[in-house]
C-alpha cells in the first residue's frame, strides 16, 4: 500500500519494508509475550502486536539517533523529510485511536443498502 500523500523522498520499494519486516519476527523469541506484556487482543493481533511494539521502539531509537546526529554534525534535517516522516507517524498514530474505537463484540459490517438494521 502506497501512500500517495507523502513526497518521493519516503517512498521505497516494497521488498525493503519486507526484508524489515522478516529480520524484526526473526528478532522475536518464540513466546514473546515472556517479554512483553500485551493485554488480551484478540486471535489475529495477538502475534502482530508484539512486533509492532518492537518496530515502533526501534523507529523511536533511530529517531532519537538521527536527532542527536543532527545536532552533533550542526547538519539540520532536510524540512520536507521531517515533515513526511512527522505525518507517518501521525498516520500510525490515527490507525492505532482508530482500532481503540471499535466494538467489542467484532465481526461488525455495515448495514446493507436498505438501511433495515437502523430502524
Amino acid at each position: 500500500m502506497q501512500n500517495h500523500n507523502l513526497s518521493p523522498t519516503l517512498e521505497c520499494d516494497g521488498a525493503l519494508s519486507d526484508l524489515i519486516l522478516q529480520a524484526a519476527r526473526q528478532a522475536l523469541p518464540a513466546n514473546p509475550e515472556q517479554i512483553i506484556r500485551i493485554p488480551p487482543s484478540g486471535r489475529r493481533n495477538g502475534p502482530l502486536l508484539p512486533l509492532l511494539i518492537g518496530l515502533i521502539d526501534a523507529a523511536q531509537v533511530t529517531a532519537r539517533a538521527v536527532g542527536d546526529n543532527a545536532w552533533e554534525d550542526g547538519h539540520p534535517l532536510d524540512s520536507q523529510l521531517s515533515r513526511d516522516l512527522a505525518a507517518q507517524c501521525r498516520v500510525i498514530a490515527a490507525v492505532l485511536d482508530n482500532a481503540r474505537e471499535c466494538t467489542a463484540a467484532g465481526g461488525w459490517s455495515l448495514p446493507s443498502a436498505t438501511g433495515k438494521e437502523l430502524i
